[in-house]
């Protein structure tokens, strides 16, 4: 999926505030209990939308159907600052927004960057549940493949070199005056 650098970098933010939220300390499973949290701050973190917004989006976890997937892979690809970053009445008809959501839609929509928010936070989660793409894995040499597999099975791979960095190593240590280990 094609993302501005803003949505780039902001869905990385976002993944990584989810995945916080995922587990408690002892591994078990947290996000509902702390997705339910955040729901009842948000009159407290409504400030954050304007400087941390992934911080404030989680609390739209889920609260988004796309009608039309094609409509928000172009919402976000464009930046806020360019003058192409569509209004949330714009948007607001590519997506149902859940029952339960409603207050909280409310509740941001009253503040002064709450429209532009609403565009992120519909768009972190479009990306969140629509961007399976991975980064292309390296394209790799069979040849070299195949050796580094032969140099893991014998179990010796890499002691030839290493023997010659520690010559190399100790020879540069005597040519600064300490003893050599051949000596």
């Amino acid at each position: 999926m094609k993302k501005s650098y803003y949505f780039a970098e902001l869905s990385s933010s976002y993944d990584a505030e989810i995945q916080d939220l995922l587990n408690d300390s002892e591994g078990k499973s947290a996000l509902k209990a702390r997705l339910k949290e955040k729901r009842q701050e948000l009159a407290s973190i409504l400030p954050m939308i304007e400087f941390a917004p992934e911080m404030v989006a989680p609390v739209f976890y889920d609260a988004f159907s796309f009608a039309n997937p094609k409509a928000m892979a172009a919402v976000v690809d464009c930046e806020p600052d360019d003058g192409d970053f569509p209004a949330w009445d714009h948007v607001s008809p590519l997506v149902t927004v859940a029952e339960w959501a409603g207050p909280y839609l409310a509740a941001v929509l009253a503040e002064r960057a709450g429209e532009e928010f609403m565009v992120t936070a519909a768009s972190l989660e479009f990306i969140r549940k629509f961007d399976h793409s991975a980064p292309p894995a390296a394209a790799e040499d069979n040849e070299d493949a195949d050796r580094e597999r032969s140099d893991d099975d014998d179990g010796r791979g890499d002691d030839d070199s290493d023997r010659d960095l520690a010559e190399a190593g100790d020879d540069w240590l005597g040519e600064q005056g300490f003893d050599s280990l051949k000596s």
